[in-house]
């Protein structure tokens, strides 16, 4: 997030040009904290779509019918025999074979981080969007000040 700068030294206009250069980058970076944002909700969420398709495995005792996706809104429905391990994702296209119990902790532990993750990603963009706000107020002040002047 960028400094407060001293403009109250500044013109008005040059003032005015100064805030509205600091609202530009500071909506353009918002725009990107909302995008990440988005992107950790996505994850969390197919995080617990995941764990709770473990779970429910693990309550079969590895055993039953089920419905897999195989893409485009597509499923097939498989039937599960004394399934003990999964294979987990772990990043960079690289995936390793772990116990039900293993893959159910190793997303617990995704799905905490990606809640932290989040977490401060949505202080950030509060603080942002305080800042935006403390901004479009000055620039509202300048502008009708400019246009009292007959500057605008």
């Amino acid at each position: 997030m960028s400094k407060e700068r001293p403009t109250s030294k500044l013109a008005p206009k040059e003032e005015l040009d100064v805030l509205l250069q600091e609202f530009s980058n500071m909506k353009a970076y918002a725009d990107a904290i909302r995008q990440q944002l988005e992107l950790a909700s996505n994850i969390i969420a197919d995080m617990l779509l995941s764990k709770a398709s473990l779970m429910e495995i693990k309550s079969r005792s590895g055993n039953g019918e089920t419905l897999i996706h195989i893409g485009g809104g597509n499923y097939i429905r498989a039937q599960l025999q004394n399934v003990d391990s999964v294979i987990v994702g772990i990043g960079s296209g690289v995936s390793v074979e772990k116990s039900l119990d293993d893959a159910i902790s190793n997303i617990d532990s995704r799905i905490k981080l990606g809640q932290e993750q989040a977490t401060t990603l949505q202080n950030n963009f509060t603080q942002i969007s305080a800042r935006l706000g403390q901004l479009q107020g000055r620039i509202d002040q300048l502008y009708a000040q400019l246009e009292a002047a007959g500057q605008a």
